[in-house]
């Protein structure tokens, strides 16, 4: 038996994975993201829970004394693996690591010295666990009402696609069972986002690229600390899953132990509806796509059901789709091997195939005609899920490397009449055919038919990949149990009673604790939620406005102006409360008027190397008040009549060019008053 055939029974999907309901909404129509009632959710049975990943700010990895947050492009060395699965305690392999054993990946990692050690790359045996990672998950965790565990046993998870050379993650149970407040769920205002568990994990590699048999990863981020947080599968509408994890990640933000920026936080989503079970997808970097996500793989899963019923009503059984001979698929009657009969084609992919050499095969599937092109996403048929697996199993590359008879399109119909006769295909069967390199269309054809196996069970465990629109494509089998087991290499770490009591005393204010305290002072509720779950809410506590106005403008003014000058490329995180203390404080003390505000919030950020005090100069009230509010009026009146404008027109005309140059040291009803004189004594001057 060859390294490509090797092959032991996986242990069945975990019964946690199947949705509740066993009742499918089949009539159920199709529906567009935005156009469902929280009740229609309800009706399909749409159910979802996260997993989200966000990496702690330590100064060194996880489990080695490497520094934390070294991302670099250089590289000193790269090494080659190659990955196998090894049986759990229990004699079973993990259905998800024999799928990635079939790829037969050549897995390149790209190392730089000063940010890997031996450890990594898994010639050498752990270090001690980080303790300062240890204490920050702890603190979070009871920030989030979890039962911390006494004692921190680390666990394997095993990982096959080469994402971790040891083939497996390390990780440790950190605390189980919380729930915090839920004010934005659809469920009310006093509705409870439950939480499963906390754990404590070492990040793997960045992936540089996945072509064919050859994956490569850069190791600069592997074994980096990183907590999962997983809630209870119980967000039942798309709006609360985005609403669930930015209040997961407000809670870690707020904890200050975690890192921000691109790729320092992702979160996995679980969703299943009535009658399907659970799919995983991986790694979406952010929030406001969550509910389009989600929502268009609940009508997948729809459509796939709707897909199984129609081949249960056609007698289509799981007997008509496995192949009589797995090592040679060609032995099998519902494959054959049709390069001849495919030869006089002139469908251009199929003769770039044949100058390249490639073998052409089809493949039958019973009862399976006119639906692989029911729409199972947007834009996206039935035939996609085929083709997925082709492409991340077997590995074939060259676009397209299929096709089928449900295509109106391609190859002519006299092709199709001589492969449906070499693989006995009755009217209603569907043919597939795919073509590339010999033993890589071996494993195409039997993968067609173990996704036609799935087709029977209505929606397969799979772990998916976002697109950028939104729709999924295939990762990986979703792992299960197996894959655990205890790590040998690392003794349990006592969690000791002094850390448990400084950390206690150490809790930082959760987002409805600041949000409770912000209305109370006066802030509007909705204004206070944002604030409370923003990145600044600490740097509006530290800057401690002491009037509602200033509270007020602080407030608008961090939301509006932190984010645009970000983009502007202006600023880079958060700035000092240092710099913007003197602006409120003058605001506080009617020194500056709050309407100039936000104008000198920007400046004082535009402008880092001037003193704040000579910044705020222009805004602050003087002796030259008049003389400067009479030179900007004698402008005005020279308005009156050069400009050929209505009255109103002409009235904001007049205050954009005097409301600048007073802007903090007049109210904007004092400027008003004051243009409205000056013209009309320009009115009547030209009168006379």
């Amino acid at each position: 038996m060859t390294r490509r055939h090797f092959k032991r029974e996986a242990a069945p999907p975990a019964p946690i994975d199947l949705n509740p309901r066993t009742d499918p909404a089949l009539h159920f129509p199709w529906r567009d993201f935005g156009d469902m009632t929280d009740a229609e959710y309800d009706e399909i049975g749409f159910m979802c829970g996260l997993e989200v990943h966000q990496q702690l700010d330590t100064r060194r990895k996880l489990f080695c004394r490497c520094p934390a947050g070294v991302f670099t492009d250089r590289v000193d060395a790269e090494i080659l693996r190659h990955m196998r699965p090894t049986l759990s305690e229990l004699g079973r392999y993990d259905g998800c690591a024999l799928m990635e054993f079939k790829t037969e990946k050549q897995i390149v990692y790209r190392v730089a010295r000063a940010c890997v050690c031996t450890y990594e790359i898994d010639d050498t045996p752990p270090f001690p666990i980080d303790e300062e990672a240890v204490k920050s998950s702890l603190e979070i965790a009871s920030m989030f009402g979890m039962a911390l565990v006494s004692e921190l046993q680390v666990m394997r998870k095993q990982y096959l696609d080469g994402s971790i050379p040891t083939g497996f993650q390390r990780t440790g149970m950190i605390a189980v069972g919380g729930a915090i407040p839920f004010r934005e769920s659809s469920l009310g205002a006093d509705a409870m986002l439950n939480l499963r568990q906390l754990t404590l994990e070492e990040d793997s590699c960045r992936e540089i690229s996945d072509i064919g048999h050859k994956i490569v990863f850069r190791t600069d981020r592997l074994g980096m600390p990183l907590i999962e947080t997983v809630t209870e599968p119980e967000l039942m509408t798309p709006r609360d899953v985005e609403s669930g994890g930015r209040l997961i990640a407000a809670v870690a933000r707020a904890s200050g132990k975690v890192r921000r920026g691109s790729g320092a936080a992702r979160q996995d989503v679980n969703v299943s509806i009535a009658g399907s079970r659970r799919i995983e997808i991986k790694g979406v970097p952010q929030h406001k796509v969550l509910p389009k996500l989600v929502h268009i793989e609940a009508f997948r899963q729809l459509e796939l059901l709707r897909i199984r019923e129609t081949l249960r009503t056609r007698g289509c059984t799981h007997a008509m789709v496995v192949p009589e001979d797995e090592a040679t698929p060609w032995n099998s009657s519902q494959i054959a091997l049709v390069g001849v009969a495919v030869a006089d084609s002139a469908y251009e992919p199929l003769q770039n195939a044949r100058a390249f050499g490639d073998t052409v095969a089809a493949v039958r599937l019973p009862h399976f005609g006119g639906l692989l092109t029911v729409r199972t996403q947007p834009g996206v048929v039935f035939a996609q899920e085929f083709s997925e697996r082709l492409r991340v199993i077997a590995c074939l590359t060259a676009q397209p490397f299929m096709t089928h008879t449900d295509e109106s399109v391609g190859v002519e119909e006299s092709i199709w009449s001589a492969v449906r006769a070499a693989v006995s295909a009755a009217e209603g069967d569907a043919v597939i055919l795919v073509w590339g390199p010999e033993d890589d269309v071996a494993t195409a054809c039997r993968e067609l038919l173990t996704r036609a196996q799935d087709a029977l069970i209505g929606v397969p465990s799979e772990t998916r990949q976002m697109y950028g629109d939104c729709t999924t494509g295939l990762e990986r089998i979703l792992p299960g149990p197996e894959r655990m087991y205890p790590d040998t290499d690392t003794p349990p770490i006592k969690i000791l009673d002094a850390w448990v009591d400084r950390i206690e005393h150490a809790v930082k204010d959760c987002p409805w604790v600041r949000e409770d305290r912000y209305v109370a002072a006066g802030l509007p509720l909705a204004l206070a939620r944002r604030l409370a779950m923003s990145e600044w809410s600490q740097l509006y506590d530290d800057l401690a406005p002491a009037t509602l106005v200033t509270a007020r403008r602080l407030a608008f003014a961090l939301e509006k102006r932190i984010p645009y000058l970000r983009r502007a490329g202006v600023l880079v995180g958060l700035p000092d409360a240092e710099r913007l203390a003197p602006l409120v404080r003058d605001v506080d003390e009617g020194v500056i008027l709050p309407e100039a505000f936000e104008a000198a919030f920007e400046d004082l950020l535009r402008e880092p190397e001037r003193d704040a005090d000579i910044v705020l100069a222009i805004f602050r009230g003087g002796d030259d008040d008049d003389d400067l509010m009479g030179e900007r009026l004698h402008e005005v009146r020279t308005l009156h009549g050069a400009e050929r404008l209505d009255e109103d027109a002409l009235l904001r005309r007049a205050l954009g060019e005097v409301m600048p140059y007073v802007l903090g040291r007049a109210t904007i009803d004092d400027v008003r008053t004051a243009v409205n004189e000056a013209l009309a004594a320009a009115t009547e001057g030209s009168a006379s």
